[in-house]
């Protein structure tokens, strides 16, 4: 009972002086706070951003399995590819390579990415969408050549106008606002054009020891080849066939993913430390000014246990205090970042609420003004 009379009226005491330095302790709320506020922000983001990937995986793919080879596919390849459609597997190609394009208004070529597919097939799964409404195979034909916006931005050039890729002459048909495979291709960077496998044909552009990326889409049926099945297959029948499907996430975005997450973690725990020492910075001028009233405390009979804890529990409630502050800003500051990566992706992560770094955020918070 005296134990906790004793707690009961450290708390008092503490809270009391709490109230006489409102402006320095606001003060060390705000640096834990920031600290913990990007660190929650982070790892909650990124978590988020894990199931997203998780849950759209299909989406993300275009399909139910993707095989990425950097060679033309022989016969005894090509007909691994035609069992898998023979047994009601859906197979479509998607070829990518770095090449140049001209328009009448540039006077140099200029590098662009260009994706062949077959618009009657590709994507199996998600939309490409385009500024003028059009479904993809509406719009892509084997005349017309579709482009990103910052591409029609570095050409000069307006939907409409003529542009020429190899050895043959295209139209603008539209802007691609979004492609649900964009991040999960195998190049991710630059102006970006589409157009259809016969339109690559006519430009004369892959030829041998041509560098060109080709993915072969598959999208499985409700019955005869499974998963597994089809990964076994095209393993053991296509040579450097780097497989990928729906039950797992982008190894190339995920790897981009771990290694953010693992920077910006680094920083906020920075932020965090740093912020630490200027809250310890706070706490020594503070208990300087108050030697007197310590004095004093002792003169009435306190003891050393008691103004101990007096300075612990203010230390803990500031702590406490900062966290939970850093906690609300971060959780915040997951419905704005979404924004930054919508572009990219069919579906953004969501505004939704992360159990887990919201509890390692505070402990974080709470611990390092502890030991500072």
């Amino acid at each position: 009972m005296q134990h906790s009379n004793a707690w009961r009226l450290s708390a008092r005491l503490a809270w009391r002086d709490l109230g006489a330095a409102k402006v320095k302790f606001l003060f060390a709320i705000l640096a834990i706070s920031a600290g913990v506020a990007a660190l929650s922000g982070v790892r909650g983001y990124c978590a988020a951003f894990q199931e997203m990937l998780l849950r759209d995986a299909r989406t993300l793919l275009a399909a139910d399995l993707s095989a990425s080879i950097s060679h033309d596919p022989d016969e005894g390849e090509l007909a691994v590819l035609a069992d898998l459609s023979r047994r009601g597997a859906g197979v479509t190609r998607v070829t990518e390579l770095m090449t140049m394009m001209g328009g009448h208004s540039l006077p140099r070529p200029l590098a662009v990415n260009l994706k062949a597919v077959d618009p009657s097939a590709y994507p199996y799964y998600g939309e490409v969408r385009l500024s003028t409404g059009q479904t993809l195979r509406e719009a892509l034909t084997d005349d017309v050549v579709l482009a990103s916006q910052d591409l029609l931005v570095r050409l000069g050039a307006e939907v409409g106008e003529k542009v020429r890729l190899g050895e043959a002459d295209f139209r603008l048909g539209a802007i691609v606002l979004l492609e649900p495979d964009r991040m999960t291709g195998s190049i991710n960077f630059g102006p970006r054009a589409m157009v259809s496998n016969e339109a690559l044909r006519r430009t004369g552009l892959v030829q041998f020891g041509s560098r060109a990326s080709r993915r072969f889409l598959v999208r499985l049926p409700q019955e005869g080849v499974t998963v597994d099945e089809a990964r076994a297959a095209i393993d053991a029948g296509i040579e450097g066939a780097r497989i990928t499907d729906f039950r797992e996430t982008s190894p190339r975005i995920r790897r981009g993913l771990d290694r953010t997450t693992g920077f910006l973690s680094l920083v906020s725990l920075l932020a965090l430390a740093v912020g630490g020492l200027g809250v310890a910075m706070v706490v020594h001028s503070h208990l300087q000014q108050r030697l007197d009233t310590i004095a004093i405390m002792k003169c009435y009979g306190a003891t050393s246990g008691l103004v101990l804890r007096v300075f612990l529990l203010q230390t803990l409630a500031l702590g406490f205090l900062g966290s939970a502050l850093g906690v609300g800003i971060g959780f915040l500051a997951q419905g704005v970042a979404p924004t930054f990566v919508a572009e990219y992706f069919p579906q953004a992560p969501s505004f939704d609420w992360q159990p887990w770094p919201p509890r390692q955020a505070p402990a974080g918070g709470v611990g390092a003004r502890g030991i500072l």
